[in-house]
């Protein structure tokens, strides 16, 4: 049986300033880099045994996967079904604002233009 490894992305800008990414675009911060290269480094010194880099099709997934990869060597391909949640108006909002920590109690409910938490797959998904 296989093992299956998780890592967040990098730092961005929206989280320094405590705001919600979901599914909106947001660049990696020159530390977010760094924390990348660096876990590449790492995975490279400990030689776990990994076969692909999995990354969802935002930037910031998309620039740690790379260099992970660089690091590493273990080949990279982008998932689209890993994309991240759409928050709808809630996104660069603050995290801990009172409205979206109300609305996080509804997880069935949509954001207001965003996606529900259990969103269905579409039949090509």
């Amino acid at each position: 049986m296989g093992t299956l490894y998780f890592t967040r992305h990098g730092q961005t800008v929206w989280n320094v300033e405590n705001k919600i990414c979901g599914a909106t675009d947001i660049a990696l911060t020159e530390l977010g880099h760094t924390q990348a290269i660096e876990l590449g480094r790492r995975l490279a010194t400990e030689r776990l045994p990994v076969d692909e880099i999995l990354y969802s099709p935002l930037v910031r997934a998309s620039e740690t996967a790379r260099h992970i990869s660089e690091e590493t060597g273990i080949p990279m391909r982008m998932e689209p079904r890993l994309k991240e949640q759409n928050f709808g108006r809630y996104e660069s909002t603050p995290r801990d604002g009172k409205e979206f920590q109300i609305a996080k109690t509804h997880f069935l409910d949509h954001y207001d233009g965003g996606e529900t938490s259990l969103k269905q797959l579409d039949s090509s998904g």
